[in-house]
């Protein structure tokens, strides 16, 4: 035999042995539905309050926690879907911890953006000399005005205003949209992609349906003109190309009304809009500026505030209570504040929250500021509470971060699928090895997280260490609870490898934690140890070298040192068609989780789904990429220059 058929038969063996490890996810799906998903128990809450009534006891008593910094594109969200948790409202509380360095950042903010929007307005700074926040709060005033102005227009002729689709939205929503709509048109110099404006407005005004949203898109485009007119003599900008352009858009929406109409129309508007901001002097600037900029730029604490107010004046929703975190809380539970600033920790805000429990909570549950838990969480929590009691120590949900999948890129889009497989198959057997705890759709004892000191606020890996600990402290092993939890996943790959360089940082930093401490036995370390090394250290490298093989094998064909005759014919058909399988897999990933993604907020929903389905053809390509996170983080912690500072993962807007 040959020195190239030697190194072909190297070649197809190692292609079967990872198809072997590919099919090894079979096995995990036989072994995750059999003892989990398809054991699940029915529960209602007849069955819960029977079974309470024959113990004697009370329904257990659930504490929320939701960590919020920066999350106000997210976070009222998320506060809406854990209040329709199927549960009694008055036995579950949310606890959402902000962080005060977020307002303390913002009012910062607001002071110098609103005295850049003072002097644009006394014209002693041009409108492009203005920072951006400047020019958007002046956006929302124009904006504002222009809603205000066609409002009075339409009462003087007798005309029904705001128009039937828009009769019940709050003007608030209403000024947002035309502030919004304006703004896409302005960042495209009057080009924008009407798919873009069609999920603007759907998603702000999900009642609507799509006939209707077609129907309301030339009031809020036709609102956006006179605001943009207004804007750009205030601003001082004459851009005509893109009036001319959004004037086009905006009588092609308006079929019925002719462009010419429309131009006196917004330049009518647009005259009353600039005598309106004339007027404005004093301390009704200020307070105009200030609304302004709250309005555009609201802080995670005003959307919880906003939220927690609505939810007190209205019966039927769980308690909501607002913790904010101080600037220089030292992180420990039961701390105190060092007057110092303290940096930014998940562990370090939770620690804080819980000084914050209902004393009647027996089992603290905690979830990401964007994540949509399976609304009947709480009955499969409360059965086991109920049945094992604290024998019931950890809880731990599988986590689906799919649910921004159309927004994503098409590295991201696989590996957020085979992320939702891993957690849908795999965690439940690697529970049998590795006490892993993740840092969402997590449920705690709330005595066993006092014992153990909470969180360690300095761990980039928060979940997986607080896991090990329960272990190794008080030998409390985690279970998988069968209910998954929807979150999103970073659409870029440039974010996408931040968190999982932080995931992969962490998880080195909590194994050297764990070497390094002595005060644990023995007996448990070492096999802990030893599991922790072979599913991160060595498989990771095993993964990554794996990822050079395509590599090695096109340098190899091109230098003629294959020779593939060793094989049948028929044999590398087989070989080379196993690529097909990983790509059927991926859709059948796709078509599985699908149910979790948002829903398309597209005028044209089968072209997004085309798009995305051409993106997942990419997975043979992906594979590299995937473990380079983790492998980077070898490297790093090797040299010393592993991160050491928590870096927030970046949201989707919704």
């Amino acid at each position: 035999m040959t020195r190239e058929q030697v190194y072909y038969l190297g070649v197809l063996g190692v292609q079967l042995v990872f198809f072997v490890l590919f099919l090894r996810l079979f096995v995990w799906k036989r072994y995750s539905e059999k003892t989990y998903w398809l054991k699940r128990p029915p529960v209602t809450m007849q069955i819960l309050n029977d079974l309470a009534r024959e113990k004697a006891v009370e329904l257990p008593f659930f504490s929320i926690f939701v960590p919020a910094r920066n999350e106000a594109d997210v976070v009222h969200r998320t506060i809406e879907h854990l209040a329709r948790l199927d549960y009694p409202k008055d036995r579950y509380e949310i606890l959402v911890a902000t962080d005060e360095k977020e307002e303390i950042a913002s009012a910062k903010q607001r002071d110098r953006t609103i005295d850049e929007a003072r002097r644009v307005l006394k014209a002693s700074l041009s409108g492009h000399d203005a920072g951006d926040q400047a020019r958007m709060i002046l956006l929302e005033i124009c904006c504002r005005s222009a809603l205000d102005e066609a409002s009075h227009a339409q009462r003087r002729l007798g005309s029904a205003w705001p128009p039937e689709a828009l009769v019940n939205v709050p003007k608030s929503l209403q000024v947002r949209l035309v502030r919004e709509t304006a703004e896409l048109i302005f960042r495209g110099r009057g080009r924008f992609e009407a798919e873009k404006l069609f999920a603007l407005i759907y998603r702000t005004l999900p009642q609507l349906d799509p006939i209707e949203v077609h129907k309301v898109k030339p009031v809020f485009l036709s609102l956006a003109l006179p605001a943009l007119l207004t804007h750009s003599r205030i601003c001082r900008y004459q851009d005509e190309r893109m009036i001319d352009r959004l004037l086009r858009e905006t009588a092609r929406a308006s079929q019925f009304v002719t462009r010419e109409i429309i131009q006196n129309m917004a330049e009518t508007i647009a005259g009353r809009i600039m005598n309106r901001v004339a007027r404005l002097s004093g301390k009704h600037l200020g307070e105009v500026l200030d609304a302004a900029f709250r309005a555009v730029y609201p802080t995670t604490q005003d959307r919880v505030e906003a939220k927690k107010a609505e939810f007190e004046a209205k019966p039927g929703n769980p308690k909501v209570k607002h913790v904010v975190v101080p600037f220089d809380f030292d992180g420990l539970i039961g701390g105190r504040r060092v007057g110092t600033e303290v940096p930014s920790t998940k562990g370090r805000a939770l620690n804080y929250a819980l000084g914050f429990i209902d004393p009647r909570s027996s089992m603290a549950g905690f979830y990401d500021a964007e994540s949509r838990p399976d609304i009947r969480v709480l009955l499969h929590v409360a059965l086991r509470r109920l049945t094992d009691g604290e024998k019931v120590g950890i809880l731990q949900g599988p986590v689906f971060q799919v649910r921004n999948f159309y927004q994503m890129g098409p590295l991201c889009k696989i590996v957020s699928l085979y992320q939702s497989i891993s957690h849908d198959w795999y965690l439940p057997f690697l529970f049998r090895s590795l006490p892993f705890v993740g840092g969402t759709n997590l449920f705690i004892d709330t005595g066993l997280l006092r014992r153990i000191g909470g969180y360690d606020q300095g761990c980039l890996t928060e979940d997986i260490e607080l896991g090990a600990r329960a272990y190794l402290k008080e030998n409390v092993w985690p279970e998988y609870l069968p209910y998954p939890s929807s979150e999103q996943t970073p659409t870029t790959f440039k974010a996408f490898f931040r968190q999982r360089l932080r995931w992969g940082s962490g998880y080195l930093q909590v194994f050297q934690k764990i070497r390094d401490d002595e005060r644990y036995p023995r007996e448990k370390k070492v096999p802990l140890l030893r599991t922790l090394f072979i599913k991160g250290h060595l498989e990771w490298s095993v993964y990554q070298f794996a990822c050079f093989i395509p590599a090695l094998v096109f340098l190899l064909w091109y230098q003629g040192l294959l020779d593939p005759d060793v094989v049948p014919i028929y044999f590398r058909f087989f070989i080379y068609s196993l690529s097909l399988v990983y790509v059927g897999f991926t859709y059948y990933a796709y078509f599985r989780y699908s149910g979790y993604l948002d829903s398309i907020y597209h005028p044209n929903p089968g072209v997004v789904r085309a798009g995305a389905f051409s993106h997942l053809l990419l997975v043979p390509f992906s594979a590299f990429f995937l473990p380079t996170p983790y492998s980077w983080a070898l490297v790093l912690k090797m040299v010393g220059r592993d991160p050491k500072i928590w870096v927030k993962t970046p949201r989707t807007r919704e």
